[in-house]
């Protein structure tokens, strides 16, 4: 069955949807490959570390937890490496969806494994010093300090670490750049850092925008991809991402991922007490680098047991700022169409299999979120 589409668009097309459906369904099992590679490489070190020989601390509790954490974070990325090419580089660019060179993604995965060791390492060194500290209580601890760098790589690390990986330079075109600041004033979002283009275009062509920051350094950014979209759709799409901000959709989801965090550290806390393998009397010692380990283990179970709560948490929010971005900026029929423009453009599978939603999808499937559209739109 076709997924429905707004007026003025083709209805998705049947070689589309087998195109999309198969691109995707690729790019989840070689996901799933990478994962569970990776997780495997972590149980290893895991088994590796709780032996005693291997279990104490050299150096001080806090370069030891950096450097554990440093050789797990390595291995992982290497192990997984030929999965993770072929399923984003690889796939997107037979489908056309990238023109970054094999160099270029490497690159930006050697950045972003430079910027995981920088903020891992230091705080599974600094997880490990409050181990040593505070055997009893140190799991509350490191879940504060989790929840405060949780917030800053949210609201903050976009606006400076994005420059990274992407140019940003001031939006060029003067008449969508009033009307998407129109929207911001009618909407009351306090935007200080103006709206900027990023140029996304030189490593691939799928589209999309955001608002990031916070405060002073809170800006609109567009990706240079969106800006071929007609003006009301991109300023639906921005309508979208400000109903997230008016709705403090971004605090919800960090308490709640900062509840899951601490719910992990918890139960952490209390695997360390476990009898030991080798007949010690618990798991891991304090301040050992085998207690990062474990709580590393259980953190990736605990994670990926509350994954699907959050996610359908994350979906209910991101059909009530449908409904917001479409009452308050009146942008309705340039949502549904930006939609399905960009589920096109990004070759995203408009109707996927509902277990598949569910484990996986943090945003519902573009035909619902249309059929809502179209429903609100033919109700008195």
């Amino acid at each position: 069955m076709d997924a429905p589409s707004p007026a003025g668009l083709p209805i998705f097309e049947e070689d589309f949807l087998r195109r999309a459906r198969a691109y995707q369904t690729r790019r989840l099992l070689w996901g799933l490959l990478s994962s569970t590679l990776e997780f495997g490489v972590l149980l290893l070190f895991l088994l590796w570390h709780l032996r005693a020989d291997a279990g104490s601390a050299s150096g001080g509790a806090f370069w030891s937890g950096f450097a554990a954490f440093s050789l797990i974070a390595v291995s992982k990325a290497l192990v997984s490496l030929p999965s993770d090419f072929y399923g984003s580089r690889v796939l997107a660019r037979r489908e056309g969806l990238s023109n970054e060179s094999a160099a270029g993604w490497l690159r930006d995965r050697c950045k972003g494994l430079a910027l995981l060791l920088l903020f891992g390492g230091g705080a599974s060194g600094g997880c490990l010093v409050l181990m040593a500290a505070r055997p009893e209580d140190w799991w509350w601890m490191a879940a504060l300090a989790g929840a405060l760098l949780l917030a800053f790589l949210s609201l903050i690390a976009p606006v400076l670490l994005a420059p990274l990986f992407f140019r940003f330079r001031p939006l060029a075109d003067g008449e969508l750049r009033e009307r998407l600041l129109g929207l911001l004033e009618r909407t009351k979002a306090r935007v200080r850092g103006g709206v900027w283009e990023m140029e996304m275009s030189s490593k691939s062509r799928t589209a999309n925008a955001a608002l990031v920051g916070w405060g002073p350094s809170r800006r609109v950014i567009l990706s240079d991809t969106l800006l071929g979209f007609p003006h009301d759709e991109i300023e639906a799409v921005l309508a979208h991402e400000v109903a997230h901000h008016a709705g403090r959709h971004i605090a919800a989801l960090l308490a709640m991922r900062s509840a899951a965090l601490a719910l992990g550290l918890y139960l952490s806390h209390e695997a360390l007490g476990w009898p030991g393998a080798w007949g010690s009397p618990a798991l891991a010692r304090p301040g050992a680098p085998a207690g990062l380990v474990v709580a590393w283990v259980v953190l990736t179970c605990a994670g990926a047991a509350a994954s699907p709560l959050l996610l359908a948490i994350s979906r209910a929010l991101e059909h009530r700022c449908d409904r917001w971005a479409a009452l308050r900026a009146g942008t309705g029929g340039g949502l549904a169409s930006a939609l399905a423009r960009l589920c096109e453009r990004n070759l995203t599978d408009p109707a996927p299999p509902r277990w598949v939603v569910a484990l996986f999808h943090s945003h519902p499937p573009v035909a619902e979120r249309l059929a809502r559209i179209e429903s609100r739109e033919r109700a008195p």
